[in-house]
């Protein structure tokens, strides 16, 4: 695995017309809002590897854990309930990113604190759909959301960790990442907002409401998503490979009518990036990353 380089991200100046210098421009296809896949819980399975390696690399005594959404989350708590069992570990509390974390916690057997903005958090851990080398700035929130889960409060959590990790497996470590990303935009006047993304990225990206239930369309169906915090989701979904994910969420911040978006940004972090043939950790910091684990 080559060294991951960490760069202060710099400041691009941002307008609301078409800016072709967010893409390349290599092939243009139709794409939809990806779905999780299913993966083996087996210990032979390669996340089921990253997963306990993160929790046997970074959790210590005492920590106040943030417990990741998706199914790697799930293997590491998990496995992080199976070692307070064998008293690996003492004093845990656990911080989830959603009520689905917050279940296999309970499951697990992991005591769960209240999230509050000034709580510390010593340590997290999440599943992302995507991820950026280099930069390791991520996509979350691609998979249709239930209403219990939450961008917003799992970016919270996230952005409070002293240390943050994510699992993810080698084709979700790459450049010129394609897809689509999550917008949350306020409900009210949602087609106004989705009228500027779509101009801001014209051509290189179609902006779809997603729907509760049914099949998605660019207004949402007939029960298009409201989340528990009362906004829409649009799927902004690319059609040309994109070049700096920063650009993309600076761009989308400055838009009004936008509540917060997918993409997840945090420096320092490392990744646990596992393949058939082991894992590799790779961080943001440039001179510092670890492979062949």
């Amino acid at each position: 695995m080559a060294s991951a380089s960490a760069a202060i991200l710099p400041y691009f100046p941002l307008t609301l017309k078409p800016n072709p210098r967010l893409f390349t421009r290599e092939r243009k296809t139709n794409f939809q809002p990806s779905t999780a896949t299913a993966c083996s819980l087996s210990e032979a399975s390669p996340l089921f590897r990253a997963a306990k390696l993160t929790v046997d690399s970074f959790v210590k005594s005492g920590m106040v854990i943030g417990l990741g959404s998706g199914q790697t989350s799930a293997m590491a708590i998990q496995y992080l309930g199976q070692q307070l069992r064998a008293r690996a570990f003492k004093h845990i509390v656990g911080i989830p990113t959603s009520e689905v974390s917050a279940s296999e916690a309970a499951k697990a057997g992991i005591p769960l604190g209240e999230f509050e903005s000034s709580s510390q958090i010593d340590f997290a851990f999440d599943d992302v759909d995507i991820i950026e080398e280099r930069t390791l700035i991520s996509v979350i929130g691609r998979r249709r959301f239930q209403g219990e889960e939450s961008i917003i409060q799992e970016k919270l959590v996230l952005s409070m960790a002293d240390q943050l990790v994510f699992m993810v497996t080698e084709n979700q470590y790459k450049c010129g990442l394609e897809g689509s990303i999550p917008v949350l935009v306020e409900s009210l006047n949602w087609m106004d907002t989705a009228e500027k993304i779509d101009d801001l990225f014209l051509g290189d990206a179609e902006v779809w409401r997603r729907p509760t239930i049914g099949q998605a369309d660019p207004l949402g169906g007939d029960f298009p998503l409201v989340t528990r915090e009362g906004h829409n989701i649009l799927d902004v979904i690319f059609t040309s490979p994109i070049a700096s994910l920063a650009e993309v969420a600076e761009s989308l911040e400055k838009i009004d009518g936008v509540v917060d978006h997918g993409v997840v940004s945090k420096f320092p972090c490392k990744a646990i990036v596992a393949s058939e043939s082991g894992l590799s950790i790779v961080d943001n910091i440039p001179t510092n990353a670890v492979g062949g684990v």
